[in-house]
């Protein structure tokens, strides 16, 4: 696929696939090239359902009652098991958290070779850049 060819993920694109959609049907983007289309074929109140992902995503919903469905697992299972529904459950849960991690230390990656650009070639910027980075980190601490 060329770089041309990758999702567009831009407002402008997205706003025109909302506006092209039949009345009370709602498209959200969930991985480049595929979307969930909401209508009243597949919903019993779309309006509200678009309402609904539009303050709490698809992938967030899931993520909450993954999380929380861990938590029951763990108050009833001390050491939860390692085979069937539960066990499969806690290794897709870990494998996910693994994905979240890996994702973040490559956005941090990219961050940081960014820093080193800003610092080569706008080295005002990189120190305002760097001193609020400092600050972050020292809230998080």
């Amino acid at each position: 696929m060329s770089a041309n060819q990758t999702a567009n993920w831009n407002a402008f694109d997205l706003w025109r696939q909302w506006l092209q959609q039949p009345p009370g049907a709602f498209v959200q983007p969930i991985l480049p090239g595929w979307s969930l289309n909401i209508n009243s074929n597949n919903s019993t109140a779309p309006e509200t359902e678009v309402d609904i992902v539009a303050k709490h995503s698809y992938g967030r919903q899931i993520g909450r009652i993954s999380d929380a469905l861990r938590a029951l697992i763990l108050d009833a299972h001390p050491k939860p098991p390692e085979t069937g529904p539960l066990g499969e459950f806690m290794t897709m849960w870990d494998e996910i958290e693994k994905v979240k991690v890996d994702g973040a230390a490559e956005r941090l990656g990219r961050i940081a070779s960014d820093l080193a650009l800003l610092k080569d070639k706008d080295r005002d910027g990189y120190l305002k850049l760097r001193d609020a980075l400092g600050r972050a980190l020292k809230q998080t601490d």
